[in-house]
């Protein structure tokens, strides 16, 4: 535990000298206060305005935490070839977790400034159901930081921004009719109908489906999120590194 804090600890001294911490304000800073201007000359109904917004926040997800993942492991390579995660750390398990929990951290630190803003200029739906949304969005977003750090450590950058790309058009399409029925399976897809179940439970507290659908997406996310870090973890104790030519 000593060293998983020491880990955590060098995560966010290193991020402290970068972009990182400040991408993480402002992005979600400015896109929340962007969109609440829309909404003030907008014709929308208010229910079709929060759903958009925490829509465009579920699909844009996927391309932004491939970029983060990206530049964070970037910045490891950078640093030595990967040499600092894997060689002066007594424990890699430490070192790649704390790594994880840094950036879920900062992930989460967005989600509540995206939210928390909006949910200040946009008071139309209950304070608790935009909290709700908020655990909904980091929690679908475990699993994608999981696989965009093993994609950005194992295949570089322009993979993992690649990769997010094409999960946010997924995500985008799964919101359709392509998406019913099969969205619990395909986690790019998880943020976006996560919330749009939200705000249909909230419109119709006494229909049992959008809390029947939630309930299942965060089944099926609990056991992928949980197979897919312990996977990551024995890969990560016997990777010996990228090289630059990688």
């Amino acid at each position: 535990m000593h060293t998983f804090i020491r880990c955590i600890r060098s995560d966010f001294y290193k991020f402290r000298h970068t972009s990182m911490i400040w991408i993480h304000i402002l992005i979600p800073l400015t896109t929340a206060i962007l969109f609440i201007a829309y909404y003030s000359v907008s014709s929308w109904r208010a229910e079709a305005k929060i759903s958009g917004y925490l829509e465009v926040i579920g699909v844009a997800f996927p391309l932004i935490i491939g970029l983060i993942t990206g530049k964070a492991a970037e910045q490891e390579g950078q640093a030595g070839s990967y040499q600092t995660m894997l060689c002066f750390v007594k424990s890699r398990a430490a070192a790649y977790a704390s790594k994880l929990v840094v950036l879920l951290l900062l992930g989460t630190l967005s989600i509540m400034i995206a939210i928390g803003v909006f949910a200040v200029g946009f008071q139309t739906m209950p304070g608790m159901m935009y909290i709700k949304a908020g655990g909904l969005l980091i929690t679908g977003s475990i699993f994608l930081y999981i696989l965009h750090l093993f994609v950005s450590l194992r295949y570089g950058r322009g993979s993992s921004i690649g990769l997010g790309i094409v999960e946010s058009l997924i995500s985008a399409l799964a919101l359709t009719g392509l998406g019913d029925g099969k969205w619990y399976y395909i986690p790019c897809a998880w943020n976006a109908r996560l919330c749009d179940n939200l705000v249909f439970t909230w419109l119709n507290p006494s229909m049992a489906l959008g809390y029947e659908e939630i309930h299942k997406c965060l089944i099926v996310a609990a056991c992928a999120t949980a197979a897919a870090f312990i996977l990551s973890l024995f890969w990560f104790k016997s990777w010996g590194g990228r090289q630059s030519y990688e």
